[in-house]
């Protein structure tokens, strides 16, 4: 009897646990058909690629079937954005999708230089894969002009049918007044005209050879390519490096097409740093002797050297230039109250003869 009652409470025990390892895998393929499923909606409810048009080497128009969401074009988050943007042949963007003016949800997206007749696939947000011939065209760039002794821009008219993106997005539209206008989705305009887009210059270069031998990689200079009303994005040397008066330069360009690409070097006078104005603690105004007319802060630092014998670096802020006013904030650091600093410029662009603010 004692070895029966031992052996019913074992068996009993086996089918509990059999019991409970069904259970167990049940819960858990209902669990996963249930993940399956929520994925499966999300990827319905996500915006997809219905056509892509390739419009020159760095830029390519694509139309989704909606808008995409605020996140998905969020320069704050263009790491995140890129990695949606799955390319073979090593191609990525460069940056964010921009909305047309007046379109629903066709986008003007800068990528890296495509190869001509590459055959590329897309796949967004893990979605069903389309495909385009990519295309070595180039932008046509009419001038070539030095601006400052380590800086020059690259000029391009609507007249010969090219046009900034700024000028034909939705993001931009409010600030750029009578330059705004829509094209349709063959990049026409209500006359009929087509024209060639530059999409975003992040993180773009071009070369630049001279007479005497030099080489150099020069970058564009960030939120310059559609100042002051013009089409004139400037590109800047390597620090340090600087255009030698007399020698001639040819700048060349993976992405441009440029007709007048030579321009001879002179010894143009920096920038002349006027005042100082304290703004709060972490930012102040600079002012210059006389209104520039065009975008020569961007880029630009000084350096702050208290009269408590702290130095601090402070940088210009992107388009904050009004005539011959620019904002520069400090990096990471504050000012201290009632602290009288001096400015220098970094890497002489400027000349600043006892130019000084006291701190708020």
């Amino acid at each position: 009897m004692n070895f029966k009652k031992s052996i019913v409470p074992a068996a009993l025990a086996v089918s509990i646990i059999s019991s409970g390892v069904i259970v167990s895998n049940s819960a858990l393929n209902v669990e996963a058909a249930s993940n399956q499923q929520v994925s499966a909606e999300k990827q319905q409810q996500e915006a997809r690629i219905t056509n892509i048009n390739v419009v020159n080497t760095m830029t390519l128009q694509i139309t989704f079937n909606k808008p995409l969401a605020a996140e998905d074009v969020d320069p704050n988050n263009l790491e995140n954005i890129k990695k949606q943007f799955e390319f073979n042949h090593d191609l990525s963007i460069v940056n964010v999708p921009r909305l047309k003016t007046g379109a629903k949800s066709t986008y003007i997206v800068p990528v890296t230089f495509q190869k001509d007749d590459a055959r590329y696939k897309l796949s967004y947000k893990g979605q069903r894969v389309k495909t385009f011939e990519g295309t070595d065209e180039k932008i046509e760039i009419r001038n070539t002009k030095q601006v400052t002794n380590d800086t020059f821009e690259l000029e391009s008219f609507l007249e010969d049918g090219v046009v900034d993106y700024a000028n034909v997005i939705e993001a931009y539209k409010a600030g750029r007044g009578d330059l705004a206008f829509e094209l349709d989705r063959k990049n026409r305009d209500k006359d009929g005209k087509r024209y060639d887009i530059i999409s975003s210059l992040r993180d773009r270069y071009v070369t630049v050879t001279g007479s005497n031998g030099d080489q150099f990689t020069a970058n564009y200079v960030p939120f310059t390519q559609a100042a002051d009303g013009r089409q004139a994005p400037k590109f800047r040397l390597p620090e340090g490096q600087t255009l030698k008066q007399g020698v001639t330069y040819k700048v060349t360009s993976k992405w441009a097409d440029i007709d007048n690409r030579w321009f001879t070097a002179e010894n143009i006078a920096p920038l002349k740093l006027q005042s100082a104005q304290a703004i709060d603690n972490k930012s102040f105004q600079i002012t210059l002797d006389k209104d520039p007319r065009t975008e020569l802060f961007a880029g630009r630092s000084v350096e702050l050297q208290g009269e408590d014998g702290t130095t601090v670096k402070a940088q210009y802020r992107f388009s904050s230039r009004k005539g011959a006013v620019g904002i520069f904030d400090v990096q990471n650091a504050v000012l201290k109250s009632g602290v009288k600093y001096k400015v220098i410029p970094v890497n002489n662009w400027a000349t600043a003869e006892n130019v000084s603010f006291t701190a708020k």
